[in-house]
């Protein structure tokens, strides 16, 4: 009788879903006693919950999920966040994502709506310290068994910055605001029409208010695609490779409205759509600041090339350090260089880096996408911690590759002496994730998405082996069908190295190129990485250092909880970074080891 009625009440908010959906759901919920609902929020406008330790979503109504970024679909959610608040909101999705939309589990946006499916009327959620947001990501990570690299990899820069100012501040920008300029995430268990379709990242998007930026602002301008020497940094611009995400209400060239999806050239003033005579002031003013957006781009495209001359010259290295320092905000920089390289981010110097600027001048850089990281890449393979990363050199970064080779290592310096890069912390980061899914998810993960390339041993073609001597990578030369290959020679495909055991033409090393992946090995993966980048950078590590992030304040406050960088809260701290909450509203962070 109780699934009987569950059923009538699916059907009338338009969902369709069989008795064995139902159950299935049902059960688990049930199970970890989450039918219990202390708040339903599913009326109000707006939503405020702490993080989930692990959420569980619903989505109903929907036939499939939504396969590419253009594709539009309809329905349902509930939303269980495991301490007793729920709701149910009409949704849209979309696909999300590159080249993970080619994988069997894909990333998904989510934005909430009106009852009549209107994104702009959605209710807006504020989730712990996160902005307020109406939409967010749903990451698959596919390729990777923790199913939360990538999330892992935010929170280590998030440490690794602790010591900094908000970037705004670093570049004149005065403001009290939650953004982050870099996303954050919370794993979830997803179910489709009420049967388990996979452990995802409930994450943080890239949006205007996490950037901290004015919607129709001319100087907050936030760059996201494919920005590098080809597109943008080397004075020719490509306008169709990357969005302008902000300001908002811009022109393209022909007069049109800007649209993100389908980027083209901006309009500037010399364009005859620029001024008509029957624009009203609005409009105006909006093809205004467009022509000054794009000025800024450009300015920005023109920066390398400025920097040459300069450097022609000759001026001195002081000199070229303070026309660089014009033009880029240098922590974010170098920070950014340092996060890329200990965490091996094998997708992060041509692409998948935030490029924004609060002037029009100065531009910052922070990380994005972090799926390729600790040890894999885009298929999955697993590399070893010592195998040195190509220098990045890309865009402004051959200026910090130039002049800033000295701050690097003194930047490595004072976050290993202030145990804001440890093992021990990042490890408790990925462990804190993987006990947040807890076993009986991956089980589920691991029987229904059985083709992940974490889950599988690489399996050759006739005549092919894997070869593991990964330090001649670089200079081996990739696999091409046309090639005769004679046993014993070695080509790299698909981010590994092969070894041809027979001679062979026309057949590709493998049928597939996968490497089961665990934990243990993750854990022995970042003590390594950190090793490897002490000897690079000539550091050598004090034991026992007790490190306070943040200054005390007032003593007649009263401490009202200590939580971890995942927001759990903790009776005692044992080691690692913590968050005191205290009664006057202040917080801050300390190192204990």
């Amino acid at each position: 009788m109780k699934n009987d009625f569950l059923l009538i009440f699916m059907f009338l908010i338009g969902v369709s879903c069989s008795a064995q959906d139902v159950t299935e759901l049902e059960k688990m919920l049930l199970s970890r006693g989450l039918m219990k609902t202390v708040k339903d929020w599913s009326e109000e406008e707006r939503v405020d919950m702490e993080e989930p330790t692990m959420a569980v979503i619903n989505l109903t109504g929907f036939d499939k999920m939504p396969t590419t970024k253009r594709e539009e679909k309809k329905g349902w959610v509930e939303i269980w966040d495991g301490e007793g608040n729920y709701f149910h909101k009409p949704v849209m999705l979309h696909g999300q994502g590159g080249y993970s939309l080619k994988f069997p589990k894909r990333n998904f946006s989510l934005h909430l709506c009106d009852i009549f499916w209107n994104e702009e009327g959605g209710a807006e959620v504020r989730i712990g310290d996160w902005v307020r947001q109406s939409s967010f990501h749903f990451k698959a990570f596919y390729n990777d068994f923790l199913r939360g690299f990538g999330e892992v990899g935010y929170k280590v820069y998030e440490l690794m910055i602790a010591d900094r100012q908000p970037f705004w501040n670093r570049v004149g920008y005065v403001d009290e605001s939650r953004a982050r300029c870099f996303p954050d995430g919370f794993p979830c268990a997803v179910y489709l029409n009420g049967t388990f379709y996979g452990v995802f990242a409930w994450q943080l998007k890239k949006s205007r208010k996490n950037m901290n930026m004015k919607k129709y602002e001319v100087g907050h301008i936030h760059l996201d695609g494919d920005l590098n020497d080809k597109n943008l940094f080397g004075g020719n611009i490509n306008w169709t490779q990357f969005e302008v995400r902000n300001p908002q209400q811009l022109y393209v060239k022909n007069g049109s409205h800007y649209d993100g999806n389908y980027p083209k050239e901006l309009l500037d003033s010399k364009c005859a759509a620029f001024s008509l005579s029957d624009d009203a002031e609005d409009i105006k003013e909006e093809k205004r600041r467009t022509h000054e957006v794009k000025q800024s781009i450009i300015r920005l495209s023109q920066y390398g090339k400025e920097l040459e001359t300069l450097e022609r010259k000759g001026l001195s290295e002081k000199e070229m350090r303070l026309e660089i320092e014009q033009r880029y905000e240098i922590e974010s920089l170098i920070d950014y260089y340092l996060h890329y390289v200990l965490t091996y981010n094998c997708d992060g110097s041509l692409k998948n880096w935030q490029w924004f600027t609060y002037d029009g001048k100065r531009w910052i850089v922070t990380p994005y996408d972090l799926d390729q990281t600790f040890g894999i890449n885009l298929y999955g393979v697993v590399r070893p911690a010592n195998l040195p990363m190509e220098r990045l050199t890309s865009g402004p970064f051959r200026w910090i590759d130039r002049y800033y080779q000295d701050d690097i290592r003194q930047r490595w310096y004072e976050l290993r002496e202030q145990g804001l890069v440890a093992a021990e912390q990042i490890v408790a980061f990925a462990d804190d994730w993987y006990e947040r899914v807890g076993e009986e998810f991956y089980a589920m993960e691991r029987m229904l998405w059985t083709e992940s390339p974490c889950y599988n041993e690489a399996e050759c073609n006739a005549g092919w082996e894997v070869y593991n001597d990964w330090s001649i990578y670089g200079d081996t030369k990739a696999y091409n069908a046309a090639v005769y290959y004679y046993a014993g020679d070695i080509c790299k495909y698909e981010g590994r190295l092969w070894r041809a055991t027979a001679n062979v033409t026309g057949v590709k090393p493998f049928r597939r190129n996968a490497n089961i992946d665990n934990l243990e090995r993750l854990h022995v993966w970042i003590a390594e990485r950190i090793d490897f980048l002490d000897n690079l950078w000539g550091y050598e590590s004090r034991p026992n250092a007790i490190v306070e992030i943040a200054e005390t304040s007032s003593s007649s406050r009263q401490l009202i909880g200590i939580f971890t960088l995942s927001g759990v809260k903790v009776d005692r701290p044992v080691s690692g970074v913590y968050i005191y909450v205290y009664s006057d509203g202040t917080t801050k962070k300390m190192l204990i080891q």
